[in-house]
C-alpha cells in the first residue's frame, strides 16, 4: 500500500472552539485484515423466524487456502448458536467466542484447494437482520424483515468473512409467508410456493461482491416494472405507495443510460432492483443488484413541485459501479465509494436541469463540508469504528475534489481516466492509489501533488483577493494570499487558478496562473480599466474566498455574471454593505434572476440589511414564481423581528401555500418574529400532516425562536413515541435549544432528554446524545458513556463518545456562545436602524 501522507494519529482533545476532533481518545490506526483463506462462494439456506425476530439455516462458505498447510479459516459470526460445522461434507472441530468461529480445515490443505465449509447456526441479531413489527405507537406498521449490512454488521446474521477486502459470488434460499416477496442479489432461480403455505425464492449473484452488500428483503410488496429490453428494472412498495413510487422512480432508466454512457461501461449486474422499507436505517444502501430506500425517500404531487428524490436515488445507482463493482479495500478509502456516488448526483442534475444545478451541486456540497466540526484527510485509517470515516469529507468534499479534478484535466481526459478507472479495476478491491494510476496511464498526468494535497492532508484553502488598474501604466494587478491555518497539518495549497477582466458587455479576458506560495501579486496589461474582476470563475476550487469590492462592481457582477457562484457571492457582499443602490439591486436579482439559488441568496442578503426599504423589497418579492426563491424570501423576512406587516404576510402562508416547504419556513419566519400571535399560530399548526412533516418540524423551529416557556410542553408531546417519527428527533433536540432559555428548568429536561437514549428509534437517541450537549448537561454524562457502551449502531455509539468528551472537557461554552450571539443581533438590529437613517438622510440631501 503506497500513501502519499503519513497517517498520523491525532492527539488533540479538543477543538480551539471546544469541538472534539475526528480522532477520539483511544482510537487507533486499522489496517486492512489479513486472510488465511479466498472465500469464493457463499450459499445461504435460511428460515425466518418472524414472531421471534430470529433466522436459522445453514451458511456453505467455499473457500481456497491462501498458502499450503493452511489449518484454520475464521469467520465473523456475533451472537449466535452454531450447532455443527463440516468441512469437505465431514464433520469439522470448532471453537467459537461468540464473536469469533475459528473452524479447523484438517491438515494437508493446499493453496487453491476448494473446501465446502457448512455452517449450520441460528440468531437473533441485534442488527444486521431488522424485524419490522407494528406496535402499540405505531399500530399501522406493516411486518417485514430486511437486513442492512454495512459497514460490517453482516455478521450479526450470517457467519462470514466480514469485511470490504473479501469478494465472493453469492446464492441466497429463504422461506417465507406465502403472501410475501422476498428480494435478494442477484437472478432470480426459483419462487416456489410450498405445501405448507409458506414460499421459498431462491437468488443467485454471479459475480463477486462483499459482504456489505448483501441483502434480503421481505414482506408484502407491489411490484413496479421499468424493464428496458436488455435489463430488469423494477420498483417494490407498500401497495398503498404505488402512484408515488411511480413518481419518485420514473427517470430510474434514464440515469442507467447516462451511466452507461459516461463510464463506456454497461450496468453490470443482472437486474437494478429499488425497496422501500419501513424504519430504514439510512436514506438508501446500494446493495448489489437491489438498492433498499427509506420510505421517505416517496414524494406526493405536492411536494414534487419544489422536491425530488433523485439525488438519492442517482446516489445509489452510482455505487452499483464505484463501490460494488468496485470496492474500497478498508474503509478508509471508502471516498472511493462514497465520493463517486455523491459526483454522480451532479452530473445527473447537470444532464437532467443543466450546467448551472452542476455547478450549484458543487456550491451546496462544499457548503456542507465548510459546516463539518473538525477538518481531517479524507483519507486515513485513525477511526474506532468504519462509520465514523462516513461524514462530510468522505461524501461532500470528496464529490467537489473529483469536481475540481474535472476542471483540471478537462471533460475529455477526466472521463477517458474514469473508464480506464473502471476497465482496470472491476471487482477488485481498490485504493486510492489506484485512481491516481488510471489517470496517469491513461492521460500521462502524474497527479500525486493533486492527491496528496487534497486527499492526504486536511482542509482547503482560504484566499483574500484585491484588485486595482494603474491607468498609466495600463496594468491590472490582482494580490493573492492564502489565509487559512496550516499548524494542524493543512497545506499552503498549489492550484492553477483562472482569473478574468471584463469590460462593458465583453467577453472576458481570461488568465490563467499558477497558485504556489501563499502569496503571490500578478500582474495582467489590459487595454482598458475592466469594470469586473473575477477570481476563479465557475467554481475550480474548493475554497473559502474574501474578496472585497465596490457597491458598483457587484451590482453589475450580480446582474451579468454568468457564473451562478458569482452571482451568489455578489449578492452575500451587497448584502453586507447594504445602503440604498445595493437593496435595488439585489431586489431586482430576487425578481429576474433566472437561476432560483441566485434569487435566494439575493433574498437572504435583504433580510441581513434589515433595514425598512430592504424589508418592504421582501414583501413585494412574495410574489416570486419558484417556490426555492419565495421560501428564501419568507426566510429572510424572519430578520424583522416584532413586524406587524411581515406576520400578516406571513400567516396566510403559514397555513397554506402551494408548496410544502414555504408553509414549514413560514412557520419558523413567524416564531423568529417574537409576537405576541406568533404561538397561537404555531400550536395551530404544529399537527399538520405534511410530506416528511416539514410543517410540524418549520412549527418545532419556530418555537424555539419564539422562546416562550409554554412550548415546552409542546415539544414534549410531538417528541414522544407514537408521534410522526420524521419530528421526533427535531423535537427532542429542541427541548434543549428551547431549555437553555429557562435555567430553572435545565436539570429536569436534561433527565427527561436522557430518557431518549434508550427509545426504540436510534435516530432519537442520537438526536437525545446531542441534545444533551446543546443543554450543556454535564450531569448526564455517564448516561451517554453507558449509551456508548451498549449501542451497536456506529453512528449512535460516535456521537455519544463525542458529545461526552465534550461535556467532561467544558466545550461547555454554548452559554457564552449564546449570550454573544445575541448581543451581536442586538447591535446588527441597531446598526440596520442606523443605515437605514443614514439612508433616508442621504436622499432628503439629493432632494
Amino acid at each position: 500500500m503506497s500513501f502519499y501522507g503519513e497517517q498520523v494519529r491525532c492527539s488533540r482533545v479538543l477543538e480551539s472552539d471546544g469541538t472534539p476532533p475526528h480522532a477520539l481518545p483511544g482510537d487507533r490506526p486499522v489496517w486492512t485484515r489479513d486472510r488465511t483463506v479466498d472465500v469464493k462462494h457463499i450459499k445461504i439456506d435460511i428460515k425466518l423466524d418472524i414472531p421471534g425476530r430470529g433466522v436459522s439455516g445453514t451458511a456453505t462458505h467455499t473457500v481456497a487456502p491462501l498458502n499450503d498447510g493452511c489449518r484454520y479459516a475464521e469467520f465473523d459470526a456475533i451472537d449466535m448458536e452454531i450447532s455443527a460445522v463440516s468441512v469437505a461434507r465431514k464433520p469439522a472441530e470448532f471453537s467459537y467466542d461468540g464473536a469469533k468461529l475459528r473452524v479447523d480445515l484438517g491438515e494437508g490443505r493446499r493453496r487453491g484447494q476448494d473446501l465446502p465449509v457448512a455452517i449450520t447456526y441460528s440468531a437473533h441479531p441485534r442488527i444486521g437482520m431488522y424485524f419490522i413489527h407494528p406496535d402499540e405507537g405505531y399500530p399501522e406498521k406493516p411486518v417485514q424483515v430486511w437486513t442492512q449490512c454495512q459497514d460490517e454488521d453482516t455478521r450479526y446474521w450470517l457467519p462470514s468473512f466480514d469485511h470490504p477486502s473479501e469478494k465472493q459470488t453469492s446464492e441466497l434460499i429463504v422461506t417465507v409467508p406465502g403472501n410475501w416477496f422476498a428480494l435478494s442479489n442477484g437472478r432470480l432461480l426459483e419462487d416456489k410456493a410450498n405445501r405448507d403455505g409458506t414460499r421459498r425464492f431462491h437468488w443467485h449473484q454471479d459475480r463477486p461482491h462483499s459482504t456489505y452488500l448483501f441483502t434480503l428483503t421481505a414482506g408484502e410488496f407491489a411490484r413496479i416494472d421499468a424493464s428496458r429490453d436488455d435489463l430488469t428494472i423494477d420498483y417494490f412498495v407498500e401497495p398503498r405507495d404505488v402512484e408515488d413510487a411511480q413518481r419518485t422512480f420514473a427517470n430510474t432508466p434514464e440515469m442507467i443510460a447516462l451511466f452507461e454512457r459516461l463510464f463506456d461501461a454497461k450496468y453490470p449486474w443482472s437486474k437494478y432492483s429499488q425497496v422501500v422499507v419501513r424504519d430504514f436505517v439510512f436514506g438508501g444502501m446500494e446493495n448489489t443488484s437491489a438498492t433498499t430506500m427509506t420510505e421517505n425517500i416517496l414524494f406526493d404531487r405536492k411536494a414534487a413541485r419544489d422536491h425530488t428524490s433523485d439525488p438519492l436515488i442517482s446516489h445509489e445507482l452510482a455505487h452499483q459501479w464505484f463501490g460494488d463493482l468496485m470496492t474500497c479495500r478498508d474503509w478508509s478509502h471508502g471516498w472511493l465509494n462514497e465520493r463517486f456516488a455523491t459526483f454522480l448526483e451532479m452530473l445527473w442534475d447537470e444532464h437532467h436541469l443543466g450546467i448551472d444545478m452542476y455547478r450549484q451541486g458543487a456550491i451546496e456540497n462544499a457548503g456542507l463540508y465548510f459546516d463539518e466540526r473538525y477538518r481531517r484527510p479524507i483519507v486515513t485509517n485513525v477511526f474506532h469504528e468504519p462509520i465514523d470515516l462516513f461524514d462530510r469529507h468522505l461524501y461532500e468534499k470528496g464529490s467537489v475534489v473529483l469536481a475540481m479534478l474535472r476542471a483540471l484535466l478537462g471533460d475529455d481526459q477526466f472521463f477517458r481516466g474514469i473508464q480506464r478507472y473502471i476497465r482496470d479495476n472491476q471487482e477488485r478491491s481498490v485504493i486510492t492509489q489506484d485512481l491516481a494510476s488510471a489517470f496517469e496511464a491513461e492521460t500521462g498526468r502524474n497527479l500525486d501533488w493533486f492527491f496528496d494535497q487534497w486527499v492526504y492532508k486536511p482542509g482547503h484553502p482560504a484566499f483574500r483577493v484585491a484588485w486595482n488598474y494603474d491607468d498609466d501604466r495600463k496594468l491590472a494587478t490582482v494580490s493573492v494570499k492564502q489565509t487559512q491555518a496550516t499548524e494542524n497539518g493543512t497545506p499552503v495549497f498549489r492550484m492553477p487558478v483562472t482569473i478574468d477582466f471584463r469590460k462593458g458587455r465583453a467577453r472576458p479576458q481570461a488568465f490563467r496562473v499558477e497558485i504556489t506560495e501563499r502569496e503571490h501579486t500578478f500582474a495582467f496589461p489590459l487595454a482598458a480599466r475592466p469594470d469586473l474582476c473575477r477570481f476563479d470563475p465557475y467554481g475550480g476550487i474548493l475554497k473559502e474566498l474574501e474578496f472585497d469590492k465596490s457597491v458598483g462592481e457587484l451590482r453589475l457582477q450580480l446582474r451579468d455574471d454568468d457564473d451562478i457562484g458569482g452571482r451568489q457571492f455578489a449578492a452575500r457582499e451587497l448584502g453586507k454593505k447594504g445602503g440604498a443602490e445595493a437593496t435595488r439591486a439585489l431586489e431586482d436579482a430576487v425578481t429576474n434572476d433566472r437561476f432560483w439559488a441566485c434569487q435566494a441568496a439575493a433574498a437572504k442578503a435583504l433580510g441581513e440589511i434589515k433595514t425598512e426599504a430592504a424589508r418592504d423589497a421582501l414583501l413585494r418579492c412574495l410574489s416570486v414564481r419558484n417556490p426555492k426563491a419565495r421560501r428564501a424570501v419568507v426566510a429572510a423576512l424572519a430578520q424583522f423581528k416584532g413586524d406587524e406587516a411581515v406576520f400578516a404576510a406571513l400567516e396566510p402562508l403559514a397555513r397554506r401555500d402551494q408548496s410544502w416547504f414555504v408553509e414549514a419556513e413560514a412557520n419558523r419566519s413567524i416564531g423568529k418574529l417574537r409576537l405576541p400571535a406568533s404561538f397561537d399560530v404555531l400550536a395551530r399548526n404544529i399537527d399538520r400532516d405534511s410530506f416528511r412533516q416539514v410543517v410540524r418540524v418549520g412549527c418545532i423551529d419556530g418555537l424555539v425562536e419564539l422562546r416562550e416557556e409554554a412550548g415546552l410542553e409542546l415539544l414534549e408531546r410531538v417528541a414522544a413515541y407514537g408521534q410522526p417519527f420524521q419530528a421526533r428527533t427535531p423535537a427532542v433536540g429542541a427541548l434543549a435549544r428551547l431549555g437553555l432559555f429557562f435555567p430553572e428548568r435545565q436539570k429536569a429536561l436534561g433527565e427527561l432528554i436522557a430518557g431518549y437514549l434508550d427509545d426504540p428509534d436510534f435516530r432519537v437517541r442520537i438526536g437525545a446524545a446531542n441534545a444533551l450537549k446543546t443543554l450543556k448537561a454535564d450531569d448526564q454524562v455517564p448516561a451517554l458513556e453507558r449509551m456508548a457502551a451498549r449501542e451497536l449502531d456506529g453512528r449512535g455509539v460516535r456521537m455519544a463518545r463525542e458529545n461526552a468528551l465534550a461535556l467532561r472537557k467544558g466545550a461547555g461554552t454554548d452559554e457564552e456562545v449564546r449570550k454573544l450571539r445575541e448581543e451581536f443581533e442586538t447591535i446588527r438590529d441597531e446598526n440596520a436602524k442606523l443605515r437605514e437613517r443614514l439612508t433616508q438622510l442621504e436622499a432628503r440631501d439629493r432632494g
